[in-house]
């Protein structure tokens, strides 16, 4: 009879164990991700170089645009040569977008840059009450192809957006509003990422080193769009990420 009471109990710790896990995973090696909003060939060959893994955001126009660029098509060609994961831009105005809207966006991407491996989706609610929204665009993309599907709530979100995102953005803002003792990715580490700009090169290493996110992208670019050019130390970012 003890035995038994000792299994059930070990049974029920293992459980336990198994659901932190599905929460907080190990990771294999960190990640960037980076808003390529910029439409410069000079900066664009600088990412096709970088030895670290990365997700390189597509923006032509806020999202695709009406017509195929072809430089954009062939910047994104590179980055798969290169093993890059290029993904295109969309946004949905924190839900109040029209999801028609939303998912032509999709199918436009998808016609023009047939190559794309999924979506950056901008601007994302994260309550409850919106998730039905944001499920809706998950399964439109998935029933297309196995697309890597990134949501940027831009904070903390409920955890049932998990279930329909590779990645999730926990934190985007300048690292003057970054809790530098706080690690932003405690829960569905693998899963998450912290964009931060008007960062300093120390202050890079030290929010990498620092947090438990899978992916990263540290800027010292600022306001108004901290994403149309490249970090000044984008170098060393690349060699912190690629050593961990």
């Amino acid at each position: 009879m003890r035995f038994f009471i000792f299994l059930l109990v070990a049974l029920f710790l293992l459980s336990c164990n198994s659901n932190t896990l599905e929460e907080n995973t190990p990771l294999d090696s960190k990640a960037l991700l980076i808003p390529a909003y910029f439409y410069d060939k000079a900066k664009w060959e600088e990412l096709s170089k970088l030895k670290s893994s990365a997700t390189i955001i597509i923006n032509p126009n806020s999202g695709p645009g009406e017509s195929t660029d072809s430089n954009y098509k062939d910047f994104i060609d590179t980055l798969l040569t290169k093993e890059k994961k290029p993904i295109g831009y969309i946004y949905t105005k924190w839900s109040k977008r029209d999801i028609e809207e939303v998912e032509a966006d999709i199918d436009t991407w998808l016609e023009l840059y047939p190559n794309i491996q999924g979506f950056f989706i901008d601007e994302v609610a994260n309550s409850k009450e919106e998730f039905n929204y944001y499920q809706t665009l998950s399964n439109y993309i998935k029933a297309k192809r196995e697309l890597f599907i990134v949501l940027n709530p831009g904070t903390f979100i409920d955890e049932n957006y998990y279930s329909i995102a590779n990645t999730i953005v926990v934190f985007e803002n300048s690292v003057k509003e970054l809790n530098s003792t706080k690690d932003y990715c405690q829960n569905f580490n693998s899963q998450s990422a912290l964009i931060v700009y008007e960062a300093n090169k120390t202050q890079m290493q030290d929010i990498i080193a620092f947090n438990s996110c899978k992916y990263f992208y540290i800027t010292d670019d600022s306001l108004a769009n901290p994403y149309d050019t490249l970090p000044s130390f984008l170098d060393e970012e690349d060699k912190t990420i690629n050593q961990l």
